[in-house]
């Protein structure tokens, strides 16, 4: 097995996309845009489609972050890479859903979210669930929802985006971060598993979430097990094995 320098700009870049996905980007509540943080952890996807809306003035000011060739390109294969109508409509909603995890409650967290719904809604209204990434799109659309308060609402989606892509994660990793924080770590390992068993390739957060999960259990053995893996699949934030440490194991 070949190993990759420790630090590389692949793993750059996910760190801040694990960081923007799992804890949101502070201060962008009230940006039109994306902020320049929200940028950088956008997938490439994101950014084409972005740059190729009119968006306008946000737009303007990314322009010149991607080439026209590669964002044409982007596009270009698009349909049969992502499947996302209205790309640009989901890249927004998805950075709406993460700037309300950061907002305190005082704050307009139901607005963000409503906006973020909004935009969420244009795109999944007009996508099939044969799109490649129609989990993704089922697992912000849910977070969503369930940050609202509309749990049976978010728990069917999530359930429209395992039952038309069980192979991939997005959607049994919001389930799952959901459960956890309702304290239901026995039901978040379930819907862990059923991952496990249907995916056809590691991924670094998934791991992740079955190790978090069996330390909630008690199960530190699986706990290290997969928290390892994790880390060697390029998992890039150290919380997990600090918190692995603090208690010893």
């Amino acid at each position: 097995m070949k190993f990759r320098p420790l630090i590389t700009k692949g793993i750059v870049r996910r760190a801040l996309t694990f960081l923007i996905c799992f804890f949101g980007a502070s201060g962008a509540a009230n940006a039109v845009g994306p902020t320049e943080y929200e940028w950088l952890a956008w997938p490439d996807f994101c950014k084409a489609g972005f740059v190729g809306s009119s968006w306008s003035p946000a737009v303007s000011s990314f322009k010149g972050k991607m080439s026209d060739a590669q964002a044409t390109n982007l596009r270009s294969i698009q349909e049969t890479t992502v499947g996302i109508p209205g790309v640009h409509h989901f890249c927004m909603g998805m950075t709406y859903t993460n700037r309300a995890k950061t907002m305190g409650r005082n704050q307009n967290v139901r607005e963000t979210l409503g906006n973020a719904i909004n935009e969420l809604e244009y795109s999944f209204s007009r996508m099939t669930p044969a799109a490649p990434r129609y989990s993704l799109v089922t697992a912000y659309y849910g977070t969503a929802l369930y940050r609202l308060g509309k749990r049976r609402e978010s728990m069917d989606m999530w359930n429209k985006g395992i039952e038309a892509k069980p192979a991939s994660r997005e959607s049994y990793l919001a389930m799952a971060e959901a459960l956890l924080a309702e304290k239901k770590a026995k039901e978040a390992l379930e819907v862990l598993l059923r991952y496990e068993n249907a995916k056809d390739s590691d991924a670094p957060d998934a791991e992740a979430f079955l190790a978090h999960t069996y330390i909630e259990l008690g199960m530190y053995e699986k706990a290290r097990e997969h928290a390892d893996k994790a880390y060697q699949f390029g998992y890039p934030l150290p919380g997990l094995r600090n918190k692995l440490a603090r208690i010893g194991k």
